[in-house]
């Protein structure tokens, strides 16, 4: 298996060359960065392709597939379309990797927006795919429809599991709830997902009632970053409660396993990165604030879906309905 990995973009493009010098993992690394950047690396199973540019935030991302073609980003992603790599991870612009894998790989016949997803934890042991989360904020119904067949097939082959329950995010759990969108989908999800359990409120997400929930791109993104900001300020305010004083300090030495796995469910970087759905091809985006441990299961995530053939499933599927 060959992995593609985008130096630039990283907030500390240093944690993915520490990574990458440090993995005895039995796969190749093709490793896109200007010559500072390979000058860095130091381990024998890695490939190096030298870049002369990079895509910079500021960049139009629905044009910086043709103005950078020499940039980490876009040379990564031409050789998977060429078949010189089999899966590609960015930490690099949010919407410019979305755009240019749209374009250079191209979607799923069936599919007219691809969609971002990503595993989240719940207060149980489980983990549920949420999606989109903001690659299409104009969504129509069908597109709703895509993504839960889409996010269907993710957890049945990345997790095992038959038949995965599907809900669609919404105001109120009846399904006359929401504006024209949410009434259109949930009557489309009724008709062809078959174990779709209805309207989920965003206050019962984490309670692992259902595999995926789907939303659009705007609920999406607003539902994933309220979640992230949540467990930061909450690990906050629990460290100011727990070092107020020598009580409290010893009160956190009682509970400090409890706390140490409260941290680690909500850590981002222990459910690899998001990927795009609807795509021909596997394209994983990790945050920009990686560090190797978030680079290390965004790499077993593209291990498993290359060994379960997942995107080739999900073509084969989608095109034959």
């Amino acid at each position: 298996m060959r992995v593609g990995l985008d130096l630039r973009g990283a907030d500390d493009k240093q944690q993915l060359i520490n990574y990458i010098n440090s993995n005895d993992e039995s796969i190749t690394f093709v490793v896109y960065g200007l010559q500072e950047d390979l000058d860095l690396l130091t381990k024998n199973n890695v490939e190096k392709i030298l870049c002369t540019e990079e895509v910079l935030i500021e960049d139009d991302s629905a044009r910086v597939h043709r103005r950078k073609k020499d940039s980490t980003m876009i040379k990564m992603l031409q050789d998977q379309k060429d078949g010189v790599i089999d899966v590609s991870i960015s930490a690099g612009s949010t919407g410019a990797f979305m755009a240019s894998s749209l374009f250079i790989l191209g979607r799923i016949e069936g599919v007219a927006k691809p969609a971002l997803a990503t595993m989240l934890p719940t207060v149980t042991d489980h983990k549920f795919l949420l999606t989109d989360l903001g690659a299409n904020v104009e969504a129509k119904s069908n597109d709703l429809l895509n993504y839960a067949k889409l996010g269907n097939l993710y957890i049945k082959y990345m997790y095992n599991k038959e038949n995965p329950s599907v809900a669609l995010l919404n105001i109120g759990e009846e399904p006359t709830k929401g504006n024209k969108l949410y009434k259109e989908t949930h009557i489309l999800l009724k008709e062809n997902v078959s174990n779709f359990k209805g309207n989920i409120e965003a206050r019962n997400i984490l309670d692992h009632k259902y595999d995926v929930i789907i939303a659009d791109g705007f609920a999406g993104n607003v539902i994933l970053k309220t979640i992230e900001g949540v467990a930061i300020s909450f690990s906050g305010l629990l460290k100011g409660i727990f070092l107020k004083n020598i009580k409290t300090k010893i009160s956190a030495l009682l509970v400090k396993s409890g706390l140490k796995s409260f941290r680690k469910k909500f850590d981002y970087s222990e459910y690899g990165g998001a990927v795009l759905l609807g795509l021909q091809k596997p394209a994983i985006k990790i945050h920009g604030s990686a560090d190797e441990k978030a680079v290390h299961f965004a790499v077993q995530q593209a291990k498993k879906m290359h060994k379960t053939k997942l995107y080739s499933k999900m073509t084969e599927i989608i095109k034959g309905e």
